[in-house]
Order: C-alpha cells, then sequence, then structure tokens
C-alpha cells in the first residue's frame, strides 16, 4: 500500500516539475525582449526543471552552460579600453534609469527605467569576470583552485 502512495506521489512530482518547466518556457518569447537578461534566467530555469526528468532538456541545459563562456568572452574581451567602456556605459546607462524613475510619471516609464537600471547592473557584473568573483563569493566551497 504504501509502495502505492509512493509512485503516486512521484508521477505527480514528475507532471508538477514538467508542467513549470513549461511554463517558464512559454514565457521565455515574452520576457525576450525586456532590456538586461530578458528570457534567459527563465529558459535557464525551464530547462532545469525539465532535465531532472528528461534527457533532451539535460543535454540542452548543457549546451548552454558550455557556449556561455564563450559568448561572455566575445561580448566581453580582455580588452583594457573594452573593459572599461562598458563600465562607463553601464554607470551611464544606470544613471539614466535612476533619473527616468525620478522624472517619468506612468507605470510604463517606471517600468522601463527598472528595466533599464537592471541591464546596466547585468552589463556591469559581467564585465571584468566580476560575476565568476560573485559567484566564487556567494558559494565559497564550489570551486576548485
Amino acid at each position: 500500500m504504501l509502495s502505492m502512495a509512493n509512485k503516486k506521489n512521484s508521477k505527480l512530482k514528475v507532471i508538477l516539475t514538467d508542467t513549470a518547466g513549461v511554463l517558464c518556457l512559454m514565457l521565455v518569447p515574452f520576457l525576450g525582449p525586456i532590456p538586461g537578461p530578458g528570457g534567459i534566467p527563465l529558459l535557464l530555469a525551464g530547462l532545469g526543471l525539465l532535465a531532472l526528468n528528461h534527457d533532451w532538456a539535460d543535454r540542452w541545459l548543457g549546451y548552454a552552460k558550455t557556449h556561455s563562456d564563450s559568448l561572455r568572452t566575445i561580448f566581453f574581451p580582455n580588452v583594457t579600453w573594452v573593459k572599461w567602456a562598458w563600465d562607463i556605459f553601464s554607470v551611464s546607462l544606470l544613471s539614466f534609469g535612476l533619473w527616468l524613475s525620478f522624472v517619468g510619471e506612468g507605470w510604463f516609464i517606471r517600468g522601463l527605467s527598472v528595466a533599464i537600471m537592471a541591464s546596466s547592473t547585468t552589463i556591469f557584473v559581467l564585465n571584468r569576470g566580476r560575476i565568476i568573483w560573485l559567484d566564487k563569493k556567494v558559494r565559497p566551497g564550489s570551486h576548485r583552485k
């Protein structure tokens, strides 16, 4: 009897996990155009949830993890003037977003200002490998030296 209850619970977990993963993937096109990370976190979350039960999603998630470093090096190369240009751009973008949040009226302008500030923060953290440094500080035991 207990075995039957465990089977029902595991099937329910699979159904709920898959449903949450598919819902995340369905929201990606709607959040993709938003400045900043947009739908990327939802895409990774959806694939992560689906990867718990499906090999194809696990392969796609592995592909995304493998190629994320190469994409970051394309946009943020190890060139001094490019690093400074991204820093100046991100601080300028943050300043513009802050100014827009104080001056702008209406829900759309306020939402746009938040999206601009999120974009600038994302750029700032990805530049100069700050995301790697931050990851090491947040999860100190997970990195090998």
